[in-house]
């Protein structure tokens, strides 16, 4: 069993251990990235407990502001939501977590007037699209890389 909360201070050192353990970009967050998030956007931060009191997860996000009007009006937007980081310890995965801190968030976002939500995730992680689909997100894009063999040898 799990219960989810918003984020405090004293839960960073925590979050940022899940974080360097767990997320998938190319740069894992560092503590001050961890830090800036929740000064940042505090509302939008929420984590994971276990029965022990252990944070096992979290999910954090912001409102995209500066959209111009004619980009919302394309999506057919007000107001725009994008999910940053979420991530589930890999012991405490495939109970329900990652979904229950999701739809926290959404459900804050709905509530503050969000109406789209947008969403980056490395195609390699297929648990986490699976999930993401689940919860109603469609894949808007492809992000796409090639390395090329430098001229000099």
């Amino acid at each position: 069993m799990f219960r989810i909360r918003s984020c405090k201070k004293e839960d960073l050192n925590a979050v940022h251990k899940i974080s360097a353990e767990n997320t998938s970009f190319d740069a894992t967050p560092t503590p001050a990235d961890t830090e800036g998030m929740l000064a940042r956007n505090p509302e939008y931060f929420y984590v994971a407990i276990d029965n022990s009191g252990e944070i096992v997860g979290f999910v954090t996000g912001y409102e995209r502001k500066g959209i111009p009007e004619e980009v919302l009006r394309t999506w057919k937007a007000s107001r725009v939501g994008y999910i940053d980081l979420m991530a589930v310890d890999s012991a405490h995965r495939r109970q329900g977590i990652g979904m229950g801190l999701m739809n926290t968030l959404l459900r804050k976002f709905g509530e503050d007037g969000i109406d789209l939500v947008m969403l980056d995730v490395p195609a390699e992680q297929v648990a986490g699209v699976r999930l993401y689909e689940k919860l109603g997100f469609h894949v808007r894009a492809l992000n796409m890389r090639k390395y090329l063999e430098s001229e000099n040898p």
